[in-house]
């Protein structure tokens, strides 16, 4: 096809995707665009029509983007020659365009900047650039365009460039011009004859040179630049406003005194500051007090002057704590910031409070005028922040009747606690008896106003109280009694029981202390437990004081528990909130002393014991019932995993006693309702706590566990049962006698759930059960870490490994994740025996693998050997799993490399790349070192297996030139063993061909 008729072509085709008349002309439209741009011939017809006068802006427009994209994607097809005449051309069509639409000047400096990026025969763009516009008052404009693009581009991840390249570039282009291009913005300043709008394309520049870091303050200090940026901010333009507010937070930042600043360099730095930035901030702080805008609300506005002034405040952190008196304008300013309404925007702030709150803290002491100033500070901070805690009144009208929303009480929900994390840096900085005094005084004076005052006016304190909390000594003696003095003084309204409920549960560890507020802490709980809208905080609340103060309830116990049965059957908690009351009751009964210890056992496990049998000996459970069956099982795990007994046998015989009960309505449950996914969740739970709480109990009955746990998985394939047994797993050396016997149950257990879960696979695509994918994936990962010999010796594991190559193709994330971990697992210690064996060449011997359902000999060792053993070099698998990768290795490339390119997800790269790199080390040095081979070089397999994949990708998604390119450096890398650059080199060969072929099908 002629380069006319490739124009003519390109330009219908646009035309159809702008104006074609059916879905279809602009589907078809976009394929064959899509297509074009990837084709040689995109070069040289996009170059044509940028050229041509005569075809619209859509079009030279779309050219422009064309071109840069190939520029991005596929520079290595110009060649160097090539490269040079095509930026020639783009120089040439930049100055023609220069009074033409922003946009097509916009693309045609990015494209000639990602040449400058990538083109080193291009030696010094800045020169060219500069000779061929400044001369030219209509063409600085693009000369300023090309300037605010290049530091912009230089960080532009789509170009990948060796590092070296990569840093040897940025350092021509930036860093050896920043001076140059300080100079040239400052004469575009001066120059008269300008456009309009050349002050602002200047800032714009000048914002994009001080964020690449390249522009310091020493070099602008005594320009006219910083001038330009503060007038600009009082620009109406929201566009010229913004790129002001950049490039003073550009400028702000480079007034931070870093450990790599020379102390003159510092000190030139302070003196700016304080001598110029500091009244140009005063004068911010003014302008942002007046302006109208602001007071209408305009979020844009109140951002930008918040974002000035809070990087000033990050900034400058230390130098207001050492010299307050200089910078007390900024402070106030920082204040007033925080009195705004915007609650989103202050948001921004937090971060510089912690910041100065931890120089205060660090740097002066109570007695320091600094401190003692920035104490004051932070006390009308805590004002104000309560202020900002009240809820609006419209929070109890509904939606409709002009209430907030469902999601702006979420967003305010959220804003409350992230503030909250103020009032705590306030506390630090002012003292905790004196920031208790603040909520005290506001509650107080609410109090004593009018009995009609509004509920958030008293409610919103507390929540401070609340947040100061985690800050707050257990030994202050002044405002806490006062403050819970004054509980019994509130109106009621559920909203301040809620909230004076859920405070008490905050300091609960201050009650400890102070055990005369518990009874009344106490009654003041089991009160909120009457209303509906207080049931949550009490059973939270409620779980603290029984967690801190159990010694002081345990003489409660009985009337504890009808109060917990009474509320339980009343059905006005929900099923979390039993959940969290009957961890408290587990709490009291732990501190329960002998000899009642077990009766308060009994009192609270056998009657949920006796309704579980009840329900379990029904024919049939309504869903209610079902429902009702989950919960006791929960409250009686969470009451066995929370309550603890200790050298009291009475106790621990009727433990015995329950749990062994407990395993048969386990074991019932199971037999029926097995397939049921919710109540199988609740159950697994609870044989989880006997596990991993109760191994001593369970240890005669532990091979029953185990036949149950798989039995149960074989007849549903539900995945909650390899989450139990991995959690069985965890704890394998409680279970046995000693390690052997443990591991053999614990590897008999895995050998059966694999057997089963392999029949699974073979019927059912791993996408379409991507929960038991993932834990089954995971009970391998963990059993290969646990006991690699005994797990990898299995008969079954050939299979498992065919599995896994296959479950890669598994389009879940935690599934694919699941996989991908397994293969590390076994790779990277493989791999590291390899490395290790042929270090040591002779001294260490692989040992063969053990015969298919036998251990290997149990030797004599320490608990801590033990613990290790599966680590030992003569104990791992190396053979046999150089036999496996060998065997299978090359589908396992495929599906990786397949997955790399195409289908993993982001997240999931590193690991899968990872893998493969081990895949490589294992392949290429594994079968000479297991056969004690230990100076071999390296085999070709990875070599070939690459090589017969790539000849598979269609040189249109993956050039021939670039396929050479991986294969030589793949072939070095293997030959000198650098498995990281292995790594690495495959994760980028991945990214690139991604990005090159992100819009194909």
């Amino acid at each position: 096809m002629s380069n006319q008729a490739a124009v003519s072509e390109f330009a219908n085709a646009l035309n159809a995707l702008y104006q074609g008349t059916t879905l279809q002309d602009r589907a078809q439209a976009n394929s064959w665009l899509e297509q074009f741009q990837k084709t040689p011939q995109a070069w040289t017809t996009s170059d044509t029509i940028l050229g041509s006068t005569e075809l619209g802006i859509e079009v030279r427009l779309f050219a422009a983007q064309t071109l840069r994209n190939k520029i991005i994607n596929d520079f290595s097809e110009l060649g160097e020659p090539g490269a040079l005449q095509l930026r020639d051309s783009v120089v040439n069509h930049l100055r023609n365009a220069r009074n033409g639409p922003r946009p097509l000047i916009t693309h045609l400096c990015l494209a000639l900047a990602d040449l400058a990026v990538q083109l080193g025969a291009w030696k010094d763009p800045f020169a060219d650039m500069t000779g061929s516009f400044l001369s030219d008052p209509e063409s600085v404009s693009c000369l300023l365009e090309f300037l605010a693009v290049l530091p912009e581009e230089i960080e532009n991840d789509r170009i990948l460039l060796p590092t070296d390249y990569f840093r040897q570039r940025a350092t021509v282009l930036l860093t050896q011009r920043a001076g140059d291009v300080v100079q040239l913005l400052v004469q575009c300043l001066q120059q008269s004859d300008l456009k309009a709008d050349a002050h602002t394309k200047v800032l714009v520049c000048f914002k994009s040179w001080l964020r690449s870091g390249e522009i310091t303050l020493m070099m602008i200090q005594n320009t006219s630049l910083i001038e330009l940026a503060f007038a600009a901010l009082k620009a109406e333009d929201d566009s010229v406003f913004e790129t002001a507010v950049d490039a003073i937070c550009g400028i702000l930042g480079e007034t931070r005194i870093d450990h790599d600043d020379e102390p003159e360099d510092a000190r030139q730095k302070s003196i700016s500051v304080e001598q110029r930035l500091v009244p140009q901030l005063s004068a911010v702080a003014a302008q942002m007090r007046v302006d109208p805008l602001v007071a209408e609300g305009d979020e844009g506005r109140i951002r930008g002057y918040c974002r000035v002034l809070t990087e000033a405040g990050e900034a400058w952190a230390q130098r207001i704590v050492l010299n307050i008196a200089a910078f007390e304008s900024t402070v106030s300013a920082l204040v007033d910031c925080m009195r705004l309404n915007s609650l989103e925007v202050i948001g921004m702030m937090f971060d510089f409070w912690a910041v100065l709150a931890d120089n205060t803290m660090e740097s002066t002491v109570p007695c320091d005028p600094a401190r003692r100033a920035l104490a004051a500070v932070y006390e009308t901070l805590i004002d104000v922040i309560t202020r900002h805690l009240r809820y609006p009144d419209s929070f109890d009208a509904s939606d409709a009747q002009g209430g907030m929303t469902a999601k702006e009480r979420d967003d305010f929900r959220e804003f409350r606690h992230n503030i909250g994390d103020v009032l705590k840096d306030c506390v630090r900085v002012v003292g905790q008896t004196k920031a208790l005094s603040h909520p005290y005084n506001t509650m107080l004076n609410g109090i004593n106003s009018t009995p009609q005052l509004p509920w958030q006016e008293i409610e919103a304190p507390l929540f401070a109280l609340r947040a100061m909390g985690a800050e707050v000594s257990s030994q202050e003696n002044v405002m806490l009694p006062k403050i819970m003095d004054m509980f019994s003084q509130f109106p009621a309204h559920p909203r301040l029981r809620y909230a004076a409920t859920l405070v008490i549960g905050r300091y609960t560890e201050w009650t400890q202390e102070h055990p005369q507020y518990v009874q009344f802490q106490l009654n003041y709980i089991a009160e909120g437990f009457k209303v509906r809208d207080v049931a949550a905080a009490s059973a939270q609340s409620l779980k603290y004081l029984c967690q801190d103060c159990s010694k002081y309830l345990a003489e409660h116990w009985a009337n504890m528990l009808k109060f917990y049965n009474e509320v339980v059957a009343s059905g006005t908690l929900d099923d979390g909130d039993v959940i969290e009351f009957s961890q408290a009751l587990a709490h009291v009964v732990s501190a329960v002393p002998e000899p009642d210890t077990h009766l308060a056992i009994e009192a609270f496990c056998l009657p949920v014991g006796q309704e579980l049998g009840v329900l379990l000996q029904r024919s049939e459970l309504t869903s209610t019932e079902k429902q009702k069956t989950i919960l006791l099982f929960e409250r009686m795990g969470v009451f066995l995993r929370f309550m603890h007994v200790e050298d009291n046998e009475p106790a621990e015989i009727l433990l015995s006693r329950i749990i062994n009960e407990s395993w048969t309505l386990v074991s019932t449950a199971l037999q029926r309702y097995a397939a049921d996914p919710p109540v199988a969740e609740s159950v697994a739970k609870f044989v989880r706590v006997l596990v991993e709480y109760y191994p001593n109990i369970l240890r005669p009955i532990v091979v029953q566990v185990i036949d149950v746990v798989v039995s149960s998985f074989q007849r549903t394939g539900l995945g909650t049962y390899l989450w139990l047994a991995r959690r069985i797993l965890n704890v394998y050396q409680s279970l046995g006698v000693d390690e052997s016997a443990s591991l053999q149950l614990v590897t008999s257990m895995v050998e059966r759930l694999s057997e089963a879960a392999l029949a699974l696979f073979q019927n059912t695509s791993f996408s379409d059960i991507p929960e038991t994918t993932e834990d089954y994936f995971n009970l391998v990962e963990r059993a290969v870490e646990t006991a690699p010999a005994y797990i990898i010796g299995m008969p079954t594991f050939p299979y498992v490994v065919q599995a896994a190559v296959a479950a890669l193709e598994v389009n879940h994330f935690h599934s694919q994740m699941a996989v991908i971990y397994m293969w590390t697992q076994i790779l990277n210690p493989t791999k590291r025996h390899i490395r290790l064996m042929r270090e040591n060449r002779s001294a260490l011997q692989v040992t063969p693998a053990s015969p298919a359902g036998r251990a290997p000999p149990a030797s004599p060792a320490s608990p801590l050997r033990q613990r290790r053993r599966s680590v030992r070099p003569d104990t791992y698998p190396v053979e046999h799993v150089v036999e496996l990768c060998s065997k299978h290795g090359f589908d396992l490339t495929v599906k990786l490399m397949h997955g790399l390119m195409r289908n993993f997800d982001h997240e999931a790269v590193s690991a899968a790349a990872d893998a493969l790199a081990s895949l490589t080390a294992v392949v290429s040095d594994g079968p000479e070192v297991a056969k004690g081979q230990y100076d071999s070089p390296p085999l070709a397999i990875m070599c070939e297996w690459e090589q017969a994949m790539l000849s598979q990708i269609p040189d249109v998604n993956f050039p021939a030139a670039d396929k050479q390119a991986f294969m030589s450096e793949l072939a070095e890398y293997i030959q000198t063993r650098q498995w990281t650059k292995v790594k690495t080199l495959v994760g980028d060969t991945a990214a690139v061909f991604r990005r090159r072929n992100a819009t194909k099908n």
